[in-house]
């Protein structure tokens, strides 16, 4: 029976580097590995629309791997109907399907009808902020709302599509990877001087696969708000990481993780989720509910 409370783990945040206007800070954890739980595009995970009559928020995710496969929050789904993005983390057994609930995040197509297609990419910090907004009435539109914008600063989208944004910055935007250190499993990203979010990982390698593309997604927010390059002090990593210490997340009954367990935690100054496995972190998720440019509630 899954325990109605989770404490967060015990995590350590080590020394930050400088990633263009990023600064990364290493974090480690007291919680076990999940070497075999996959993830990114080690996990093989079919994505379709809903058979005989789409539906924007709903999309149907197949595991068809030998291991558990792990889709975390803000994955983008491509193609299909319309680009989408994953409301929150899921974990899916062997041969396990599941109807995935989706934002859209390409509000001027609802054609097309193809295959969707897995990179393992990530929406922006704003994009997976806003699909998590309090109201979940206004999500939906709150995402689209948000895509607009970045059409107004970066440039219009034929479909205001997130996608296109995505790909257009890549090509132009060059800065170095962010190393991954031993037995690290986590991070913290800085920004504009504060920290943005920390990820955990169920594992080394799973942080090592996803890292780039995490940094991709935040990259969007970075260019979208002209952000000036600023060192993030590792003091206020660590005070994020800080006011989390004995803290426990509450479980979210409402939300279907697939096999996974949810687990949520709202306080003043952090919006916490994610998901264990057999009563193990598999995935969290912190953002700074103050900081400047990533609008959390």
């Amino acid at each position: 029976m899954t325990t109605e409370t989770k404490r967060i783990p015990e995590l350590h945040v080590g020394r930050g580097q400088q990633v263009g206007p990023f600064t990364v800070f290493p974090v480690w954890t007291s919680a076990a590995e999940l070497p075999t739980l996959a993830m990114g595009l080690a996990a093989k995970v079919a994505v379709a629309e809903r058979e005989g009559s789409p539906v924007v928020g709903e999309l149907i995710v197949t595991n068809n791997g030998s291991t558990h496969a792990l889709l975390v929050e803000g994955e983008l789904l491509e193609g299909g109907w319309q680009h989408r993005a994953l409301q929150h983390d899921v974990i899916l057994r062997p041969s396990g399907s599941m109807v995935a609930p989706v934002v859209c995040v390409e509000a001027g197509r609802w054609h097309g009808g193809g295959a969707h297609e897995r990179r393992a990419r990530r929406a922006s910090g704003n994009v997976r902020a806003a699909m998590n907004a309090t109201d979940a009435s206004r999500r939906q539109q709150q995402v689209w709302r948000q895509v607009a914008g970045y059409d107004r600063t970066m440039g219009a989208s034929a479909t205001s599509s997130y996608i296109d944004h995505l790909d257009r910055m890549r090509p132009n935007v060059g800065f170095p990877a962010a190393s991954v250190l031993d037995g690290q499993r986590g991070v913290v990203i800085g920004l504009a001087g504060q920290p943005v979010l920390l990820e955990l990982f169920p594992s080394h390698a799973c942080l090592t696969a996803a890292l780039p593309e995490l940094i991709a997604g935040l990259m969007v927010d970075a260019l979208a708000g002209a952000t000036p390059m600023a060192i993030t002090p590792g003091r206020r990593a660590r005070r994020l990481v800080e006011r989390l210490d004995g803290r426990c997340a509450h479980l979210a009954d409402q939300v279907n993780a697939g096999d996974a367990a949810p687990f949520s935690l709202i306080t003043e100054y952090a919006a916490v989720r994610g998901v264990t496995l057999d009563e193990q972190w598999a995935h969290l998720t912190v953002f700074n509910r103050r900081h400047p440019l990533v609008e959390v509630s």
